[in-house]
């Protein structure tokens, strides 16, 4: 009952540690949603899939997610999310992107295209530089190069 107790405890605690102010805020919505906004900013994604399960992952809740450093490396230079892949859209993107292994770390265009992926959780100072890392990559500094195709509302807008 105790260790029951305990796994409860701390798989509901990092959920909470991920959503503290200071660290990442992640984007909540669908995935649909995440690319039209990422489209919007013109910016690149960064997504966390994880599992509820995965000791790495619950790791990295408690101390990079929440930790102001990783927050200012990522929250003004990415759209952030974060799936479990075992539910819901988590799984059917986890196929799609052919991930294996928890925690791993798609770095996305705007546009959905994969530029980096991170499997494991290097700490806190590894995700910073795996943040600086993506954004000197060249895929990811051409595509945001590239002037975005304006959304269907840009486009109604301009008519107006």
């Amino acid at each position: 009952m105790n260790r029951f107790l305990l796994l409860f405890c701390l798989l509901t605690g990092a959920n909470a540690w991920a959503q503290q102010p200071g660290g990442i805020h992640f984007f909540s919505g669908s995935w649909q949603q995440v690319l039209a906004e990422a489209r919007r900013q013109h910016k690149p994604i960064f997504l966390d899939v994880y599992a509820h399960w995965c000791p790495p992952c619950q790791r990295m809740a408690r101390e990079a997610l929440p930790n102001p450093l990783v927050g200012a490396a990522y929250n003004d230079r990415f759209i952030n999310y974060q799936l479990d892949a075992e539910t819901g859209e988590g799984a059917t993107l986890a196929r799609q992107y052919g991930i294996a292994s928890y925690p791993t770390a798609l770095f996305l265009t705007p546009d959905g295209q994969v530029v980096h992926r991170g499997v494991g959780y290097g700490g806190i100072n590894g995700m910073v530089q795996q943040a600086d890392l993506v954004l000197r990559m060249s895929p990811m500094r051409r595509a945001l190069r590239k002037r975005p195709a304006p959304l269907p509302d840009d486009t109604l807008r301009t008519l107006r």
